[in-house]
């Protein structure tokens, strides 16, 4: 990419420990771009024709450490190009002994000068819609194991269409998972966890975390977080609903232990940072269940036999009329005994007898008549 200065000698947009970026334009397009340069000063200085050179052999390696940790970070910057809260990277290359890589120009208002211009502070709901673009941007950044190391309000701009961008990737660098190596100590005070204080402090997403809160309460409040150093013995930060803030218990509690002093009591993630400050914070995985055991098969077994099936046995064609004839000579003898008397001696002389046998037992009715 070529690019050139513009305005004489007015090209500096800022400058830290780190680097220095810079306001160029691209000779193609014609386009404003941002340049970053790797320039840590505590390591270099400018040499003939505006070259790094580092101040000895040791810082030599650290300054080449350093250098391709920054290219290969904004090569992995270059994956987001497009995402709408991270500023895009268009190019990356080696020029005077050290590195640069080319950004998107943002033009706007960064978040410090925003708090400024309206009141000193802002609400709940003005705070969270520009900060909440911002955690959601850096939960992306931190799964390619990369940390920004630098969040504050001055790198949170509000372009001139009102889309948030977080800006200034050029103090990140690689420290999860990944080989650290102390370069320097980068910071900001009042928005800088308690392990950057330290030239060998291990750093990953929590390092952000503690950041973006400090963020959040700088926001609400107007007032800058005590320094986390100093918070290690004896910690004095004041809760926000102290200081007027309206805010829910959950949200207050949530930011306070982002803004815990040790890291271990922190959110390790972003996205639980956020979650618990919106009151989504997930459940805890439930076991899953385990699968119940197939039942095993059970054998064929042989069909017990059907029963036979019995047929009614049928009456003798001779034995309901003699049931029904007796039947009614029992209700004629309820009736009139001496007319029964008279009928039981006819039946007597006019019933057949059985097949097979002379005289029916049970149908001789005794002759108790008298003769005179």
């Amino acid at each position: 990419m070529t690019w050139a200065a513009i305005e004489g000698g007015a090209l500096v947009l800022g400058q830290g420990g780190f680097g220095i970026t810079y306001i160029a334009q691209d000779y193609k397009t014609k386009e404003l771009v941002a340049i970053k340069e790797f320039f840590p000063d505590t390591m270099v200085t400018r040499g003939a024709a505006n070259s790094a050179v580092p101040f000895s052999e040791r810082q030599d390696g650290d300054f080449t450490y350093g250098k391709t940790t920054f290219l290969a970070e904004a090569e992995t910057l270059a994956q987001f190009n497009g995402h709408p809260n991270i500023v895009g990277v268009k190019s990356y290359f080696e020029e005077n002994g050290t590195a640069y890589f080319s950004m998107e120009y943002v033009e706007g208002v960064s978040l410090q000068s925003y708090v400024n211009t309206h009141g000193g502070k802002l609400t709940w709901d003005e705070a969270a819609a520009i900060l909440l673009p911002v955690m959601d941007a850096l939960s992306i950044v931190h799964a390619k194991g990369i940390i920004h190391r630098d969040i504050k309000p001055d790198n949170i701009f509000i372009n001139n269409a009102g889309v948030v961008k977080l800006l200034d990737f050029g103090s990140a660098r690689y420290s999860m998972g990944e080989k650290s190596r102390s370069l320097d100590v980068i910071l900001t005070h009042g928005f800088a966890p308690k392990e950057q204080y330290s030239r060998h402090g291990r750093q990953g997403a929590y390092t952000d975390v503690y950041a973006l809160a400090a963020t959040w309460y700088y926001t609400l409040t107007g007032r800058k977080p005590p320094d986390s150093i100093d918070r290690v013995d004896e910690d004095d930060l004041i809760p926000p609903s102290t200081l007027g803030v309206r805010l829910s218990i959950e949200q207050e509690d949530a930011l306070l232990k982002a803004l815990s002093v040790s890291l271990a009591d922190r959110y390790q993630s972003m996205g639980d940072f956020r979650a618990a400050l919106m009151g989504t914070a997930p459940e805890p995985p439930r076991p899953e269940p385990k699968p119940e055991p197939k039942p095993e098969p059970k054998p064929d077994l042989p069909k017990p036999p059907e029963p036979p099936k019995l047929e009614p046995k049928k009456l003798p064609k001779w034995l309901p009329p003699t049931v029904a004839a007796a039947v009614v000579l029992v209700i004629i003898l309820a009736i009139t005994p001496s007319a029964a008397a008279a009928t039981m001696t006819c039946a007597s002389r006019v019933m057949p007898p059985f097949p097979g046998s002379a005289t029916p037992g049970w149908l001789t009715i005794p002759d108790t008549t008298t003769t005179s």
